[in-house]
């Protein structure tokens, strides 16, 4: 860094576009495809993201993929104590340049994924823009952190977005819907970004959504295993009906007594077709597989 260069603070006070385009040049980035790396520009976006996280009033948050800092500076600015993960060496090095004199950050250059440490606490929340090819394991390891987050609020794919919130009967509606209502009481839309809000931009539209987690899985469910054992069955044949996935779905080896015993004791039509299910109707699913299982 030469003398005559802008202090961080300095650079952390520049609109975000600006800011973005100068820790480009200043640290010679590239964005790396093989990462899924697209940088968010929007600045009103940003401040709504992070307005929605500021509502769970957090103690601490913690970033999945911090990147340029698009999110983490205004959430410095609030004061909250963050743990940034950034895998990126080069953006990692531009980070803990940007936030040298801001304690309350940590960055940390490492997967996020490969991380075993205990996370979340009782104000924790998690925020980040989602590399699109790894999302639904970030989500999973997010949503079963324990202690646990009070919420997340993170952008994916548009296409996964309307997934984690399908209502029962559409095509969106399957395991990761189901999954997400295990872990997360409420999921609800917070802004859809173009391709343009993002540098560069990526083929395909995105979503913003805010998560509030459940402090303990629902407590109708008697056992999480058939619970989820259920849910794939019903969908392991989506064309066919309820009955018939269940009793050829390879994840069960159900005969047809068995398979005929669970819809009677869920109280359940056969001839529906699983995707048309709610969530308390698989709860009845999952609880009355464990049973009659169990039983034979």
């Amino acid at each position: 860094m030469g003398a005559q260069q802008p202090e961080p603070v300095d650079i952390r006070r520049m609109p975000l576009k600006r800011r973005t385009g100068w820790l480009r040049r200043h640290f010679d980035l590239r964005p790396r495809k093989s990462l899924g790396q697209n940088f968010l520009l929007d600045e009103t976006a940003a401040g709504r993201i992070v307005e929605a996280a500021m509502k769970f009033s957090p103690r601490e948050v913690m970033e999945i993929g911090a990147g340029l800092g698009a999110l983490t500076v205004p959430l410095a600015d609030a004061d909250y104590q963050i743990i940034a993960f950034e895998t990126d060496p080069t953006l990692a090095r531009a980070l803990r340049w940007l936030f040298a004199d801001v304690p309350a950050v940590e960055i940390r250059e490492e997967d996020f994924l490969q991380t075993d440490e205990q996370m979340g606490g009782e104000r924790a929340v998690a925020v980040g823009n989602l590399p699109y090819y790894i999302t639904s394991p970030i989500l999973g390891k997010l949503l079963q952190s324990r202690p646990g987050f009070v919420a997340l609020v993170v952008t994916v794919q548009y296409e996964v977005a309307q997934r984690l919130r399908a209502e029962p009967g559409t095509k969106q509606y399957g395991p990761l819907t189901l999954f997400c209502r295990y872990y997360a009481a409420q999921v609800s839309a917070i802004c859809t970004l173009p391709p343009a809000a993002f540098w560069p931009q990526p083929e395909v539209k995105s979503m913003t959504l805010s998560l509030v987690a459940r402090a303990e899985p629902p407590p109708q469910i008697t056992e999480p295993v058939a619970f989820f054992a259920a849910v794939r069955g019903a969908f392991a044949h989506r064309r066919k009906t309820l009955r018939n996935s269940l009793r050829t779905a390879d994840n069960l080896e159900l005969t047809d007594e068995q398979t005929d015993a669970i819809l009677a004791a869920a109280a359940l039509d056969g001839q529906r077709r699983g995707e048309t299910l709610d969530f308390d109707e698989f709860i009845r699913l999952g609880n009355a597989l464990d049973m009659v299982t169990k039983q034979t």
